[in-house]
Formats: C-alpha cells, sequence, structure tokens
C-alpha cells in the first residue's frame, strides 16, 4: 500500500510539474522578425513556445521577410491568428516532395496545420521543389480554419485540404498548380479566390466521404489558365 501510495505521489508530482511547465508558456501575441526587431526570428520557434489550449485567442505577427522553414501547427494549439506584414513579402517557402528520400505526398508540406480555430492572414505559403510530382505548399486537417487574402504556390497537390468532419474557409486567396492542386476530404468553401492552372489537368482532386453533404465549395472564383493552354 505504502509502495502504491508513493508510486502515485510521483505521478501527481511530475503531473503536477508538466501543467506548471505549460502554464509559464506564452499566452500573449507575439511578433517574428528576421532581424532579430521581434520576439522570434523563426516562425517554429513562436509556435513551439505558445501555450496548448490557450484560454483566449492570440496574434503570431510577422515581418517581411522568406522564412524558409517547415512549419507544424500541433493539434493541441488553438485560437492563434497568423498575420503577415505583407501578401507578397511576408513568405514561408520549403522544397520537400513526394520521392525525396522516404518522403511522401503527406511528409512534403511547407506549413501543416492539425489545430482548430487557427487563421492566417497576409501570407505567401510556397513549395518551390518544381514539377517533380506530389509537393504540397500547404496540408490543413484543423476544424474552423481560415485563410484571408493568402497565396498558396506550387506545382501538383499544392493544397490538401482535409481532415475528418474539418470545415475550412479561403477568402480573397490565389491558388496556383498544375495538377489536382486543391485535394482532400474536407468541407471547404473557397470565396472570392483566383485559382491558376499552370498547365492541363484537373484543378480538384476531392476524397469528400460520403456521410458529408459537402465537400469542396467555390463561391465567386475567377479561374484563370496559362496562356498557351488550351483548356482546364
Amino acid at each position: 500500500m505504502k509502495q502504491f501510495s508513493s508510486i502515485f505521489l510521483v505521478c501527481l508530482l511530475l503531473f503536477s510539474t508538466k501543467l506548471y511547465a505549460q502554464a509559464l508558456k506564452i499566452q500573449h501575441d507575439l511578433v517574428v522578425a528576421k532581424d532579430g526587431s521581434g520576439d522570434f526570428r523563426y516562425i517554429q520557434d513562436a509556435i513551439n513556445a505558445v501555450r496548448v489550449y490557450l484560454p483566449k485567442p492570440i496574434t503570431i505577427k510577422i515581418k517581411k521577410g522568406i522564412y524558409k522553414e517547415k512549419l507544424e501547427v500541433y493539434s493541441t494549439l488553438t485560437n492563434i491568428t497568423f498575420v503577415g506584414e505583407s501578401l507578397d513579402s511576408t513568405i514561408i517557402s520549403y522544397d520537400d516532395f513526394s520521392g525525396k528520400g522516404k518522403m511522401e505526398t503527406f511528409d512534403s508540406y511547407t506549413l501543416k496545420v492539425l489545430g482548430n480555430d487557427i487563421k492566417f492572414k497576409n501570407l505567401t505559403i510556397e513549395n518551390t521543389a518544381g514539377r517533380v510530382g506530389q509537393a504540397v505548399a500547404l496540408h490543413v486537417e484543423g476544424d474552423r480554419c481560415t485563410f484571408e487574402n493568402c497565396k498558396f504556390l506550387g506545382n501538383q497537390d499544392t493544397i490538401f485540404a482535409s481532415g475528418e468532419n474539418a470545415r475550412q474557409y479561403f477568402s480573397k486567396c490565389y491558388i496556383e498548380g498544375t495538377v489536382d492542386f486543391i485535394f482532400g476530404s474536407s468541407t471547404a468553401l473557397f470565396e472570392n479566390c483566383h485559382i491558376h492552372s499552370k498547365t492541363d489537368g484537373y484543378v480538384t482532386a476531392a476524397s469528400t466521404p460520403k456521410w458529408v453533404v459537402y465537400g469542396y465549395v467555390f463561391k465567386d472564383c475567377k479561374l484563370t489558365a496559362d496562356k498557351s493552354l488550351k483548356s482546364i
């Protein structure tokens, strides 16, 4: 009995210590700047510093620059808004692709968003691997995630919008790619977006589950294609 009590007390102490350490994590707005003028130089460092399951929303402001980072917003993070200083000069960039070593499509992302209630504004997110096959710029599975005035640049499989029963919203965004460059299983509304095909090929490859009423919905969007193409 005494041994059980000792084990219980040790577990309780470890759990309390973990909770205390987490409580000390950041719960306020942050600035990321490559020149060192903000709280962090790297976006992922800012993400890692934020408290899980935030009790109130915070904003991470990202100053101008090209941030060559492979980012992940974990499933335990919520209520964060990422705001770029300028759409065309605040760029998150990486160049992974399927077939690079043991990498597969779903590992090739530049930005992966698993948390709920995550927002992005005024940012360019790109995968610069080129026309080498599947190379994801945005991988989003979180629920109630929104993207406003953002650019998504890539080729094949630019945006993976997925997640079981997840809902996502894209507003006034520019999305470009070659084939199946918007794919996945979420319910996603694209409103007032500009969608540009760089080659002949399908724009979307939705894999909407049978029990889900809506898959990808495009409202008041503009579809364009490279001038050399005859059809899309």
